[in-house]
């Protein structure tokens, strides 16, 4: 956590500059084409049918550019986002960009992973970045900070945030200048376990990396030292069947193998004690190959540097087959 806390600081330094530098009005789109197929988790709808009536104004930024975006998501609710995308075509890369979708962890917002989206513009890549229900700009959920949510709750925000993923695709579907068959995933934590969730019935997600994530919510919440999980443990909820009963519908290692014949990666820290090795286990066992698991020296958050690095180099063998290079010189 403190790990991300120094993303979001070095994210308040980088972003506050572009967001003075408002260089165009935003743009409404209307909706997207119906790719996937209506859906209900937990109460929840996805309809891929459903307008979007999104805004995307662009921020501005130098060798990449940033869009603040807006979307119709669960329950026709507006979901906050961060666009970036790399050089303008022509300028570095002469093809169209693969797409990452980012998924911060819980107490955090979009902005955590201003950094890693940096990164990943500087490789060729688009990123959404969105904030899960309840965080960032969205409204709390009930009044609540995300650490205090109750089991309920927190089944609404997980369900809520897997069709918000689904839409988000949606959105990206109707981008131009991005490479819609080539879209991945990044999840950190509560992020990556929700995650695990949404990648498993998104059938246009072609690779994944999970950071600090894991499966079986009843271990989690009985055994994690995670202030979030002490919090529910305060309140009575330890037992751990009960739990996972309540929360099985966003259980990833309930999920997971659906997500069998892509690629899957899982990063997690040696020493972490908010997602015990045995949730990650858990979710390494469900999953179905192609699938790596690495686990780092440290804590929940592991080193960022060795985190970014992991992650890039996974997901361009899988979303890049070819070379920057040879792309750019097949459009010649």
């Amino acid at each position: 956590m403190i790990r991300l806390c120094r993303l979001a600081a070095a994210f308040a330094v980088l972003f506050v500059p572009i967001t003075r530098c408002l260089a165009a009005p935003p743009v409404t789109v209307a909706g997207a084409p119906a790719a996937t197929k209506h859906s209900v988790i937990a109460g929840v709808v996805y309809d891929p049918a459903a307008p979007l009536d999104a805004t995307v104004t662009r921020l501005g930024g130098q060798g990449v550019t940033s869009y603040a975006v807006r979307y119709k998501g669960a329950n026709g609710d507006m979901v906050p986002g961060v666009l970036t995308v790399p050089a303008p075509t022509g300028a570095k890369y002469d093809f169209p960009s693969p797409c990452v979708l980012l998924l911060h962890g819980i107490g955090g917002s979009k902005a955590d992973l201003f950094l890693l989206a940096l990164s990943f513009a500087g490789r060729g890549y688009a990123t959404l970045a969105i904030d899960i229900a309840g965080h960032g700009e969205r409204p709390r959920v009930n009044g609540k900070a995300p650490s205090e949510l109750g089991l309920s709750e927190l089944r609404q925000v997980g369900a809520i945030t897997v069709v918000d993923l689904r839409r988000a695709v949606d959105f990206l579907a109707t981008c131009p200048n991005l490479d819609k068959k080539r879209v991945g995933f990044v999840g950190v934590s509560l992020g990556g376990i929700l995650g695990g969730v949404f990648i498993s019935d998104e059938p246009r997600i072609k690779a994944a990396t999970l950071w600090a994530a894991g499966g079986d919510w009843g271990l989690l919440a009985t055994t994690s030292q995670h202030p979030f999980a002490r919090h529910y443990r305060e309140k009575g909820a330890d037992d751990a069947r009960t739990i996972e009963a309540r929360l099985v519908e966003l259980d990833p290692a309930r999920t997971i193998a659906r997500f069998a014949g892509r690629p899957l990666l899982l990063l997690n820290g040696a020493a972490d004690t908010a997602v015990p090795p045995a949730c990650t286990d858990a979710l390494f066992q469900a999953a179905r190959e192609p699938k790596q698991r690495v686990t780092l020296p440290g804590g929940h958050v592991p080193d960022i540097t060795q985190l970014m690095e992991r992650t890039l180099a996974f997901l361009d063998a899988r979303l890049k087959p070819v070379t920057v290079s040879a792309a750019a010189a097949r459009r010649r």
